[in-house]
Parts: structure tokens; C-alpha cells; sequence
């Protein structure tokens, strides 16, 4: 079941916070990367986020999370995490299905992951989303940024 949620309730927020980080550890490994930025984010700067959730239920535990920020020319999806134990069961793409609903009549949608990350980047691929640019962040790890135009016959110009 998909929700927008709140990570301000400490539940909640500790539940996506230890989500995140079962999660972004494999993306580390896959990637290569010793020191993974999204693993330094602590508890409280989780739930300090002003971005928007949405959260992924399986029995009342929270097995996937997707969070956002929302301009009036596009959203950003700014993270993106499954449960290590339920990946490959179509949850991400659940969660950003959902999204594309609830931001309907925004133009665009854009994410950014590593390069590396051949999972991510193949579902994003997958479900529409092209290049726009690649990147390094601050630590030199190269990261693919892709739009998805909402409308067809649409000129996507994202600026998130």
C-alpha cells in the first residue's frame, strides 16, 4: 500500500531512515564507493527534510520510500530506496507511478543517480525518463540526471 507520509513522526522516520540506509549500503558496494554521501545522513536530518514521502507498506513495515520536491515546472525525485530484502518486486515502480499521479499536470519529472547504478538507471530507462546530463557530485562520483516529459509533444525543460 502507497501513502504520502510525514518522516517528522519518529516512527516513521526511523523506519525510512534505516530503509535508506539497508539500501543505499548495496548501492555503495554496486557502485563502488567507500564513502556514499546518502550514508551520512543522520536521523534527524531525515526528518528535518523538506521534501515530500511517499512510503511503500508491506504488513505495516515500510519496505520502500520515495521522496520529492515539488516546483510548479517540474518535480525532483531526490531519493528513492527499496528494502534490500524486496527489490526486483516492483515496488520503485510502483512508487513513481504513484508519483506521476499525484503531480499531474506538472510537465516533467527528473532524477538524478549514479552512473554506475545499472539497476536504477535501466529502470529509469524503462519507464521513460531520458538523459539530460551527465555529472560528478562533489566526491567525483558520476551521476546520470534524466528528465521524463509528463505531456506528449512536450518540450521537457526541467529546471530542479
Amino acid at each position: 500500500m502507497i501513502s504520502e507520509s510525514t518522516p517528522i513522526e519518529w516512527t516513521v522516520a526511523a523506519q525510512i531512515h534505516a530503509l535508506a540506509q539497508a539500501a543505499y549500503k548495496l548501492e555503495a558496494v554496486l557502485i563502488g564507493c567507500v564513502d556514499f554521501p546518502p550514508l551520512r545522513e543522520s536521523l534527524n536530518g531525515l526528518r528535518d527534510s523538506p521534501d515530500r514521502f511517499l512510503i511503500f507498506q508491506e504488513a505495516g513495515t515500510i519496505v520502500g520510500a520515495l521522496s520529492f520536491h515539488h516546483s510548479p515546472e517540474a518535480v525532483a525525485v531526490t531519493r528513492l530506496v527499496v528494502s534490500p530484502a524486496h527489490q526486483r518486486k516492483g515496488i520503485a515502480t510502483a512508487l513513481l507511478a504513484d508519483l506521476e499521479q499525484r503531480i499531474h499536470p506538472v510537465a516533467s519529472l527528473t532524477v538524478s543517480t549514479a552512473l554506475h547504478n545499472t539497476p536504477a538507471v535501466s529502470l529509469y530507462r524503462k519507464l521513460g525518463y531520458a538523459t539530460e546530463r551527465v555529472s560528478n557530485s562533489a566526491e567525483g562520483i558520476p551521476l546520470l540526471h534524466l528528465t521524463k516529459c509528463k505531456e506528449r509533444n512536450t518540450e521537457c525543460t526541467a529546471s530542479a
